[in-house]
């Protein structure tokens, strides 16, 4: 594990790294690949490296779930002729990296696509075998075979080390396979304003500790898959509620609409990213 306190997680980068007070706590930020980061991960979830999601972020998921199913095959389907259109074949089957309550199952398996959901907090797995969705707790390093669409949302910016993430995903991808990640917006309208003074808000933007501890950009994200050498199909921002690649959640109305507000201006809490990876051997470049 690299010394993320003298060298970011992203990038590497030792010689562009600003450090700062935010509170209570330190922050870092790169100015090489734009990435905002804590460096020590003290809490972590029960057999990962990764940081804790906040007991009411589970439940609200929990209570969302039979509401959104309808929502998740929109987007399911919707998605889906995107990924076949890169992808220049069927898409067979999926990973999807922490998963949750796995609302994407039915969809995708009404889809004919063979979904995979692994998510390492227990709550999940037995929230699954009362709902009848097939979710493990196994980690990502401990599966085998290969998948047509990786897809981590609201993952990454939980995990300590994005690069042995990174690594992680490329080997349980097939040539040709695509890694889709869905994340929090540190350039959003609801980060910046997060990001005036400590004494308005405990959080940076979407440093959020003890749960969020990395907060990425788009350039983060180019920077990420250029690691990799994947071929960028897209990196852009977008609403909660963007019509294809939002969020399946239950929001009021008003949160809809502001949803569709700062995303519209550009400023959306989303940060959407999609890659494909080659047809040969892979080889890093950091």
């Amino acid at each position: 594990m690299m010394n993320f306190e003298k060298s970011c997680p992203v990038c590497t980068s030792s010689d562009k790294l600003i450090r700062f007070n935010w509170g209570e706590y330190p922050v870092i930020h790169c100015n090489q690949c734009g990435l905002d980061y804590c460096s020590q991960m003290v809490e972590k979830e029960s057999g990962g490296n990764s940081s804790p999601v906040h007991m009411e972020g589970i439940e609200m998921m929990t209570k969302a779930f039979h509401k959104t199913n309808a929502l998740a095959m929109k987007y399911a389907e919707k998605r889906l002729a995107i990924y076949e259109s890169i992808l220049n074949r069927k898409c067979q089957n999926v990973l999807e990296v922490g998963c949750g309550p796995g609302v994407f199952y039915r969809p995708w398996k009404e889809f004919n696509v063979s979904w995979t959901g692994i998510d390492i907090n227990p709550y999940w797995k037995e929230f699954g075998e009362k709902n009848q969705i097939p979710i493990s707790n196994y980690s990502i390093d401990s599966l085998n075979g290969q998948y047509d669409v990786v897809m981590a949302y609201q993952v990454i910016e939980h995990v300590e080390d994005p690069i042995s993430f990174m690594e992680s995903i490329m080997v349980l991808l097939k040539p040709g396979g695509i890694i889709h990640l869905e994340l929090p917006n540190q350039n959003s309208l609801t980060s910046k304003l997060r990001q005036f003074s400590s004494k308005l808000s405990y959080d940076y933007g979407f440093i959020q500790p003890p749960m969020h501890l990395r907060a990425f950009r788009e350039k983060t994200i180019y920077r990420l898959f250029e690691n990799f050498n994947l071929d960028t199909k897209m990196v852009f921002t977008c609403g909660n509620t963007d019509k294809t690649w939002g969020q399946v959640r239950d929001y009021s109305l008003f949160q809809k609409s502001l949803y569709s507000i700062t995303g519209g201006l550009g400023f959306g809490s989303l940060l959407i990213g999609m890659a494909q990876k080659g047809f040969s051997v892979d080889k890093t470049i950091i």
